[in-house]
């Protein structure tokens, strides 16, 4: 295995570079130079170098970066170092929050997408008057034909434009059909599901309207990559 692939597999154990650096018997600067590698060639985003760190850690290298001059000793005495400092500051810029946002929020609403669609189709039959007449409900139907009749670039086909909200809708009225299909937290709490999607979708669209240059919290980065991950695990048969 190469040095950089080590390097990955370490972080994804949930190490930060100062860990890995200790596991690989190298320096923390090679470590975030094996990872950023690793960014480049797409294997890893920036918040996954992150949020790598603890959220104590977090909150160490933030107060070792508050005064005048970065805070060694405190960072020695955490096991942290100058270079992991640098790379902790540079990530924090809203750019890299908002890219990777993006991409998360992107991911999981097509996995829903998906499943919703397949679970439909696998119930009712691929044909239109199928999964789609007897599938989807007549008003959400209604709304995705006015939505695609707004666009003008339309897709050819109409499911493509239900939100996050239609598709909620849909598996809360079919609980039977779709309990075994969502992620295994959410089998016995079926409200539990619909309020994290109704999150998804409000921090969705504030992300989809940039001109709001709004802030997002840690918490809801973490929601969102949280979200991303019980979505990409496919659901028992």
């Amino acid at each position: 295995m190469a040095r950089k692939d080590e390097a990955e597999q370490f972080l994804r154990e949930g190490l930060c570079p100062s860990e890995i650096a200790g596991r690989m018997g190298i320096s923390v600067k090679s470590v975030i130079q094996y990872l950023r590698t690793r960014v480049g060639e797409g294997s890893l985003r920036l918040s996954d170098l992150y949020f790598s760190w603890s959220p104590e850690k977090r909150e160490i290298l933030q107060n070792a970066a508050r005064g005048r001059y970065p805070d060694d000793r405190l960072l020695t005495a955490n096991a942290l170092c100058r270079d992991e400092l640098e790379l902790f500051q540079s990530l924090r810029s809203s750019g890299v929050f908002r890219g990777d946002l993006y991409e998360y929020l992107s991911e999981t609403e097509i996995r829903i997408h998906r499943l919703v669609q397949a679970r439909r189709k696998r119930e009712f039959g691929p044909d239109e008057d199928g999964w789609w007449r007897k599938g989807i409900p007549k008003n959400i139907r209604k709304e995705c034909v006015s939505r695609r009749e707004e666009d003008d670039e339309p897709s050819d086909v109409p499911f493509a434009y239900t939100t996050l909200i239609d598709l909620s809708t849909v598996i809360s009225k079919n609980w039977s059909l779709f309990q075994s299909e969502v992620p295994k937290n959410y089998r016995v709490d079926r409200k539990r599901l619909e309020g994290d999607l109704v999150r998804l979708n409000q921090i969705r669209n504030a992300v989809m309207h940039p001109v709001k240059e709004r802030k997002w919290s840690e918490d809801e980065f973490v929601f969102v990559r949280r979200m991303c991950a019980l979505f990409g695990t496919p659901a028992a048969s």
